[in-house]
C-alpha cells in the first residue's frame, strides 16, 4: 500500500481512479464529437425520461450548463423536452429515434471500455467496487 496523505486519501483516490478509467472512454467521444457532458445527459437519459432537476444531480453539473447542452442536443435532433401534463412547469427530456440510435451505437463501446478498464478485477471484485460507490453516493 503506498504510502503518503494522498495516495490513501479516498477522495484523491476515487478523482483518480475516475479520470484513469474514463479518460480513453472520453477520447472514444470526442471522435464522435460528444462532449463529456452530453454522453452524461443522454446516458442518463437512455432508459427513461428525466426532470431537469434530475439531470443536473445526475451528470454533476449545474443548471446552467445542463440547459445550454440541453438546447444543443435538441437542436441536434438527439433529444427532447415536453412538458409535464399535469404539472405545466414540470418538463422532461428523453431522447428522440436519432438520440437513442446514437445511444445503441455509444453504450457497447461504453461496455466493451467497462469491461477492459475492470478486467483485473474478478465479478465479485466488480459487484462489491458497484455496491460501495453506490452506497457512498447515496449516503445509505
Amino acid at each position: 500500500m503506498p504510502h503518503g496523505f494522498a495516495q490513501n486519501y479516498l477522495g484523491f483516490l476515487l478523482a483518480k481512479a475516475s479520470h484513469i478509467t474514463s479518460s480513453e472512454f472520453h477520447l472514444r467521444l470526442k471522435q464522435y464529437q460528444i462532449p463529456i457532458s452530453s454522453w452524461r445527459i443522454l446516458a442518463s437519459c437512455w432508459d427513461d425520461k428525466r426532470t431537469v432537476s434530475e439531470l443536473v444531480e445526475m451528470v454533476l453539473l449545474n443548471q446552467p450548463t445542463v440547459s445550454k447542452s440541453l438546447d444543443r442536443l435538441a437542436k441536434d435532433g438527439l433529444l427532447e423536452r415536453n412538458k409535464d401534463i399535469e404539472n405545466r412547469r414540470q418538463v422532461f427530456v428523453s431522447l428522440t429515434p436519432k438520440g437513442k440510435a446514437l445511444m445503441e451505437e455509444l453504450i457497447p463501446l461504453a461496455n466493451t471500455h467497462e469491461q477492459q478498464t475492470f478486467s483485473h478485477l474478478s465479478q465479485e471484485e466488480k459487484q462489491q467496487l458497484t455496491a460501495l460507490l453506490q452506497k457512498t453516493i447515496t449516503g445509505k
